[in-house]
């Protein structure tokens, strides 16, 4: 398993609970590559800020 760099390390850390567990054990079982990992934080940063219930209204558009 490749170390995970200490900043994405960082960014990591701060999502909520939840989805910080289900990320670290993807990473723990899946090789990712730091850009590939600093995307997904990204993602998953953007779709907390929009919120589950304005993501499926985007999407019904």
């Amino acid at each position: 398993m490749k170390a995970i760099h200490p900043n994405l390390f960082t960014q990591v850390m701060r999502l909520p609970e939840g989805v910080r567990t289900d990320l670290l054990e993807f990473l723990g079982a899946t090789p990712v590559v730091d850009e590939q990992l600093r995307q997904m934080i990204a993602d998953v940063t953007r779709r907390l800020e929009i919120g589950p219930v304005q993501e499926d209204a985007r999407h019904a558009q």
